[in-house]
């Protein structure tokens, strides 16, 4: 089976669960470090920009998509008789077992999906829970960006001991915070992006001054889709909250 992804969470699981030889093209957003848990993988292999023509001339049996690949696209090549399925990330750390699942059988991996959702359940059983002393963290990315409520990245610091500020000021999903709600809240906990090559007023924006007191880690490509290394940004996050000596 030849199979091409042009959706980058559909990039992340067919690197992951792909037999050798099988994924023959990522989209280009897999090789972008910033946002690619998988870029060593997708370096071997062909990229793409998600058009039918350049697609279809790869011959795939099978494309991986998402709700947001260009519908345009995607109708074009279901009518050329190419299967398109949809595949998603997830918002849950708990719904990253189904969608290995989903895309081990899609990719005709049931048993490295199984293994690997196995392994991710336990992961996530043994995490500890805390109810209590809870700090705060805040997500300000370019431009101020922030994440909230219905995130993964919000279930990712659930997970982790932490409450987030975003929900606090009221912003659910996604949106932004302006610098003077942080120094108004004062978070316990930054958590930057990733910066490009160049530079920009922006992510400028993310080096204030009038913040550069509060305490900051800078987020990775595993934060997003919801992978297996996924968890280990949950892990990262418990250590820094919990004391050594626990």
């Amino acid at each position: 089976m030849r199979v091409v992804t042009m959706n980058h969470c559909a990039d992340q699981y067919a690197l992951l669960l792909g037999a050798p030889g099988q994924v023959v093209s990522v989209s280009h957003i897999a090789v972008d470090p910033n946002l690619s848990a998988m870029v060593d993988e997708a370096r071997k292999v062909g990229q793409n920009r998600g058009g039918a023509e350049e697609i279809y001339r790869l011959r795939p049996d099978l494309v991986l998509a998402s709700a947001w690949s260009n519908p345009l696209a995607v109708g074009m090549l279901e009518d050329l008789g190419i299967r398109v399925a949809r595949v998603d990330g997830v918002t849950r750390l708990a719904d990253i077992p189904d969608r290995l699942r989903e895309v081990g059988a899609l990719l005709g991996r049931d048993e490295a999906a199984e293994r690997m959702a196995g392994e991710v359940e336990a992961r996530l059983a043994a995490l500890p829970v805390a109810d209590r002393d809870r700090p705060e963290a805040a997500f300000f990315h370019a431009g101020g960006y922030s994440l909230g409520e219905g995130t993964l990245a919000d279930d990712i610091l659930a997970h982790a001991g932490y409450d987030n500020l975003a929900s606090r000021v009221g912003r659910t999903d996604g949106g932004y915070i302006p610098v003077e709600v942080l120094l108004m809240n004062r978070p316990d906990l930054l958590i930057t992006s990733g910066l490009y090559p160049g530079s920009s007023q922006a992510e400028a924006l993310m080096d204030h001054p009038a913040i550069a007191g509060i305490p900051r880690i800078e987020s990775s490509a595993a934060w997003s889709c919801g992978l297996p290394a996924t968890l280990d940004a949950v892990e990262t996050l418990i250590g820094m909250r919990r004391p050594p000596s626990e």
